[in-house]
């Protein structure tokens, strides 16, 4: 996909809505600048569920509401709802009125563009958008981090787990595993709303994610075994799974989360808090993460084994285990069979 699609796309999401597609076209064109990423029918989370903004500048965290009639009859509920959304994100929200005459509601198109060069100007470390970039791991393994303030969001499973140390490239099927070089931390893929086993949600401030089982007696165990493991995960790195700026599935990073024992119990779930917005990537070499030695904590087999060969399909695993076996029969007075 190159910019042009993504960007005619998001104009077709608005197309059945005559002024906002006014407006978003006309603030688009006079902005002329494809440095600008912007997305239309932006979701935010609020406290009774999640609010859509008509447009939304991701990289200078900006907002635009289209205004239509119908808001007049709401304006007490629309202040609240914006309180909401700058309380949860620290974004700028920037309104049009759409039922005043042309030449005013122009005008107010050209405030907000000025607005929009305003900060552009205003952002020291500003990034130009680059499409392909922004869901490629390698862009944050150079970076040397993950940042939520970025709207960081990726494909896959892979494509966010390759931020880690491993290259993950041929597929990734499961939503829970190790962290590949931090012991003691994990990454989490998870679905944060509600489906047919699970109800999980996050926060409107995004600070504690709330695990919950539609299967009460299998979840007591689950909890149980949350607890019994806290001593051997201490953390967990999230990506929650969305729906991206074309209504295609990706995952997006939420920041490292701890379980908080005190507040889990079985009749609210599983409680996680935040603990960090950032975290570290790590550069790799090849598919397989090597031991490093230097670092006793993951210098063994075990954490070899866990990292690299876990993972694998059981029919590779069983071959894997064959050859080994194989290996020591053969090698059977060495000294060091078993």
């Amino acid at each position: 996909m190159d910019k042009l699609e993504f960007i005619t796309r998001q104009f077709a999401k608005a197309q059945t809505k005559r002024y906002e597609h006014y407006v978003v076209h006309r603030i688009h064109t006079l902005l002329n600048d494809l440095r600008v990423k912007f997305v239309t029918q932006q979701f935010v989370s609020r406290p009774d569920g999640r609010a859509i903004t008509d447009m939304f500048f991701p990289q200078l965290g900006i907002h635009v509401e289209v205004d239509e009639g119908f808001h007049k009859k709401q304006i007490d509920a629309d202040k609240l709802r914006e309180a909401d959304i700058i309380n949860a994100t620290g974004h700028q929200i920037v309104r049009v009125d759409v039922t005043k005459n042309i030449e005013s509601i122009n005008t107010d198109i050209d405030d907000i563009v000025t607005t929009i060069r305003g900060k552009i100007d205003e952002t020291p470390d500003f990034e130009p958008w680059d499409l392909e970039a922004e869901m490629n791991p390698q862009t944050y393994i150079e970076k040397g981090y993950l940042d939520i303030s970025e709207n960081v969001a990726f494909r896959t499973i892979a494509d966010g787990a390759s931020c880690f140390g491993k290259d993950y490239s041929g597929g990734m099927q499961k939503a829970w595993f190790p962290h590949p070089v931090e012991p003691n931390k994990y990454l989490w893929f998870l679905k944060l709303y509600e489906n047919e086993q699970w109800n999980n949600q996050l926060s409107a401030d995004e600070k504690t994610i709330t695990e919950f089982s539609k299967d009460p007696d299998s979840f007591r165990e689950h909890i149980d075994r949350n607890i019994r493991e806290t001593e051997r995960i201490h953390s967990r790195i999230v990506f929650a799974r969305v729906k991206g700026p074309l209504g295609d599935l990706m995952y997006r990073f939420k920041g490292e989360y701890k379980m908080d024992l005190e507040a889990t119990n079985y009749e609210v779930g599983c409680i996680f808090r935040c603990i960090a917005t950032r975290v570290k990537t790590y550069p790799f070499v090849g598919k397989i993460k090597a031991i490093d030695e230097s670092q006793s904590a993951v210098g063994d087999m075990e954490w070899f084994y866990r990292e690299n060969i876990s993972e694998l399909p059981a029919e590779q695993r069983l071959k894997l285990a064959s050859r080994i076996l194989l290996d020591l029969t053969r090698n059977g007075n060495d000294g060091n069979a078993v």
